[in-house]
């Protein structure tokens, strides 16, 4: 292995021309909650606002459980054990201090007065590398494979993997951040959906947070964004000598700069991307994103995951993460790159979007994407669009029926849609016409306007007033009894939201919902799933390739996180809440079995779905937290 390039050490500022830097400031307060500060732009609409307010619920109830584990653990293991950044607490007590939220705005402002108290004192200036952070020098290029051509390539073992059996310490949370792992040999040149560890069902193919970042010795710069984190936990995992951007949404009372120093290591930054809405509730930056360079590769993770030690050790989550080799060019633009594909140009430009210094991008020049060109990055950034010249900009049902329509499927079929994730949305007939119009590969500018008739897909239209929705939709979550009969137990339900009001609103489509049980028994879900499979009637000719795809990422299924369709002054407008991000996969088979067994391989949850049953309902978390 080459051994890195002395690094040049400089001030790490903004991407502004502006040679003023600022003063570094008092130690930021990470993570979100539901205030914040706003800029020009929209309004958020009531299912975003309910989003939101369950958004910041989440993250309140996560951090307080974290609060509460590392008082346990203090308590229990004396002040030394309990001062240990990297090694946490210990997980079964993570649904404590989730039961224990009663007056939810109290305890946030009590636990922002802690943290404030705790940030008194200004951290010493911090240096960073400049873009030589790149891939060492010199050494051979490491080899890829093929690109990904079917969900079974992404079930395929991983590269360079040894046949190691797990290990009963494989679904903790580590105990140091130097601890050696087999897995860091691991290599994703094809891409790989993976789940996080389960403490309650230890195996061997799952990868810790500590996992997916590979060999501390060989990583030159790493950037870690996420909705909710615990920032001490996070910075444990790196050496002061590495270089990392934590990407972050702006707190209450949060008046640093967009760009800060970040006191908990060395060389740690924090930026906060643009809010572009206004009102009290603007909308969340949500993006799960992990980005690691490395001497000889580059790797990419997109999870479902927030970057707390809850969501990787306890609630089921999933992952994309794919490689890239190190190529050498004297190319210095990462736009320039010539192995570009979909994936990584709009890879680079959702960076840029989320504020993401150069530096921190920059070095992304000098890997090869070629092997990515068959996966389609989608993402949703907030703000309005107008159709007519910015559909694609912003992303959103745009940006998937794009990455569909992409893939390629043969025309006609029947498009049905399976839906999972930790968050239930207010859905309308129109938008649920017009997101299964984006599963299809529809784009809203070809129907959405001004007139009757112009609100959905004419494949898929809206039922007339009164009437209930008649969709192939089936949308996936868990009841009660599945939360309550789980190993939290209702603690365990404490991330996942479906408003008691949401549910009994006249007109909600509840005949749509199917358990939504865990492949892991027992085990809540916090995974975001869409699975698309294009159905062919009986007595149809047979058509040559079976196909579909699978979505994974940040984007619950809501219009919060995917938009929502207006008519506006200026024309028809995509209206986006939340910045999101994900990836669309495709899924080809030679017959309609081999399909669904595809599918049920690649998801997290049970197939074939089971229908609610008559009086039973989703978990709804005010009635027993």
């Amino acid at each position: 292995m080459p051994p890195k390039r002395p690094i040049e050490v400089i001030q790490l500022d903004s991407d502004s021309d502006d040679d003023t830097r600022p003063a570094p400031p008092p130690p930021p307060q990470l993570g979100r909650d539901a205030g914040g500060s706003a800029a020009a732009g929209g309004r958020l609409d009531d299912d975003a606002r309910e989003e939101q307010e369950e958004d910041a619920a989440l993250a309140l109830a996560i951090r307080l459980s974290l609060e509460e584990e590392a008082r346990r653990t203090a308590a229990a293991g004396g002040s030394a054990a309990g001062g240990s950044a990297a090694g946490g607490a210990t997980s079964t007590s993570s649904g404590g201090g989730i039961g224990a939220v009663s007056d939810r705005a109290d305890l946030e402002r009590q636990r922002l007065a802690r943290q404030r108290a705790r940030g008194d004192a200004a951290p010493p200036t911090v240096k960073v590398a400049s873009t030589s952070w790149g891939p060492g020098g010199g050494g051979a290029s490491a080899g890829r494979g093929g690109r990904v051509k079917t969900f079974a390539d992404l079930l395929a073992p991983d590269d360079d993997d040894d046949d190691v059996a797990a290990s009963s310490t494989s679904s903790t949370r580590p105990t140091t951040s130097t601890a050696p792992s087999h897995k860091h040999s691991h290599r994703f040149w094809r891409g790989a959906v993976k789940r996080v560890p389960s403490k309650f069902h230890p195996d061997r193919d799952s990868y810790s947070f500590a996992d997916l970042i590979g060999s501390r010795s060989t990583l030159q710069a790493a950037v870690v964004s996420a909705y909710v984190s615990e920032p001490e936990w996070v910075v444990s995992h790196f050496g002061d000598e590495t270089p990392l951007l934590l990407v972050q949404a702006r707190l209450e009372g949060d008046s640093q700069p967009a760009l800060a120093v970040c006191s908990l290591k060395p060389n740690t930054f924090r930026v906060v991307p643009k809010e572009r809405l206004s009102g009290p509730y603007p909308g969340v930056m949500h993006t799960k994103l992990m980005i690691y360079y490395h001497d000889e590769y580059m790797r990419v993770v997109i999870p479902t995951a927030n970057a707390v030690p809850y969501d990787w050790d306890t609630i089921d989550n999933a992952l994309f993460v794919v490689d890239f080799p190190y190529a050498p060019s004297d190319v210095k633009d990462p736009f320039k790159n010539e192995t570009h594909t979909q994936f990584s140009r709009s890879f680079l430009q959702v960076c840029f979007t989320l504020d993401i210094p150069k530096r921190f991008v920059q070095p992304a020049s000098q890997y090869d994407f070629s092997a990515s060109f068959d996966v389609r990055l989608v993402h949703s950034t907030q703000g309005k669009y107008v159709l007519a010249r910015d559909e694609k900009k912003g992303g959103g049902l745009a940006s998937l029926a794009s990455a569909v329509q992409a893939l390629g499927f043969a025309p006609g079929g029947t498009w049905e849609l399976e839906a999972t994730g930790s968050s239930i949305g207010r859905y309308t007939p129109a938008w649920l016409s017009q997101v299964l119009g984006a599963c299809a590969g529809v784009l809203p500018s070809s129907y959405f306007g001004a007139g009757k008739g112009r609100t959905a897909p004419p494949q898929y239209p809206v039922p007339p007033t009164g009437q209930p929705v008649r969709l192939p939709i089936k949308i996936v979550f868990p009841t009660e009894d599945e939360i309550t009969g789980s190993f939290n137990g209702a603690p365990g339900g404490g991330t996942l939201f479906c408003p008691v009001k949401t549910w009994d609103a006249k007109g909600f489509p509840q005949h749509l919902f199917h358990r939504g049980q865990s492949k892991r028994a027992r085990v809540a879900a916090h995974t975001k799933i869409l699975l698309g499979l294009q159905k062919w009637p009986a007595g149809a000719p047979e058509p040559k390739e079976h196909g579909g795809w699978m979505y994974l990422g940040s984007h619950n299924f809501t219009s919060a996180a995917w938009g929502r369709l207006e008519n506006g002054s200026s024309g028809p407008t995509l209206a986006i809440n939340n910045y999101e991000l994900g990836v669309v996969l495709p899924i080809r088979a030679k017959s309609a079995a081999e399909l669904e067994q595809k599918a049920s391989d690649l998801v997290t949850f049970r197939r074939p779905l089971s229908r609610y049953s008559p009086g039973e309902r989703p978990w709804q978390q005010e009635r027993f937290l």
